[in-house]
């Protein structure tokens, strides 16, 4: 935590006028939170620099795409990142009106680990709304631990352990510390859970989109070391601050003694995977990261 007095001050600024904004949020019905975050975005978004990464990037991805095609996965990557923002101060309410909220399949994949406990790794992407596929996992027994970035704001991480969808969930920071404390879990008979689909310096190259991406790589090295299954899962926005969690059988294990081999062939299957459900829907994808290089 900083100890330089201006910056100590705007940080408390910034999480007490963050608190406030979510407190103010949390007032209104979900349905109409949620819109009101999508035309928002929708509205200001194309006046931010990151609009200009996501354009350059969308057609790149799909040359084959005309102007007004790209124009309008813009303004759905908008809607759903304004309502995905909306939504956050509304887990509660998504976790209690799961029946009508929240479609899972798969589940029975969810009820089988819990029910027998070994160590699984989920990965999933930033699409529609991510953070509801905790949500879903504790509902059917089985708490998994996700990876998050901490804020730079130490004044904010409350607002983030609040993302806690059940208290046997542990939250794990990204950091040098990450890979020690998910392997930990993982030897205790418990889920893990990243997303795979942004860029990472320590990563390894796979091909996405015809391009080749650095590639987070650490979910398939875990599998490696503790011969546990590897389990897909996506999210998908249905009408109405509504969703859709998929949780798929596990990958198949690649046919060779080379571990290093072994981990490049399911890093390159996974983020083929995560390019399918992109292409399905293209603009619930986090298109403003800068994923490839320039």
């Amino acid at each position: 935590m900083t100890n330089h007095p201006l910056k100590t001050l705007r940080f408390r600024a910034e999480a007490t006028l963050v608190g406030g904004l979510l407190f103010v949020i949390r007032q209104l019905p979900l349905t109409v939170s949620s819109w009101i975050g999508g035309k928002v975005l929708q509205i200001v978004g194309p006046f931010l620099p990151a609009h200009r990464t996501a354009r350059t990037n969308l057609e790149r991805a799909f040359p084959e795409k005309d102007p007004g095609e790209i124009a309008g996965i813009l303004r759905g990557m908008w809607d759903n990142l304004g309502r995905t923002a909306a939504e956050y101060p509304h887990h509660d309410t998504i976790k209690a009106e799961a029946g009508t909220r929240l479609e899972v399949h798969g589940g029975e994949l969810l009820e089988d680990i819990a029910a027998n406990p070994r160590p699984a790794v989920f990965f999933s992407a930033h699409m529609a709304n991510w953070e509801v596929l905790p949500i879903a996992s504790a509902l059917r027994g089985l708490p998994v631990n996700p990876v998050f970035r901490r804020p730079n704001n130490p004044y904010m991480s409350d607002l983030f352990e609040a993302r806690r969808p059940h208290p046997d969930v542990q939250l794990v920071a990204k950091g040098p510390r990450a890979a020690r404390e998910l392997l930990k879990i993982l030897k205790q008979n418990r889920s893990v859970a990243l997303l795979i689909d942004q860029k990472l310096r320590e990563g390894i190259p796979a091909t996405f989109f015809g391009r080749k991406a650095m590639t987070p790589s650490a979910f398939a090295e875990f599998a490696q070391m503790l011969d546990c299954d590897i389990y897909p899962t996506r999210v998908e926005r249905l009408p109405g601050a509504r969703f859709r969690a998929t949780i798929y059988p596990p990958l198949a294990k690649p046919d060779t003694a080379d571990r290093k081999e072994a981990v490049r062939l399911l890093t390159q299957t996974a983020t083929s995977m995560i390019e399918d459900w992109i292409r399905e829907r293209p603009s619930e994808w986090f298109w403003v990261h800068r994923r490839w290089p320039d």
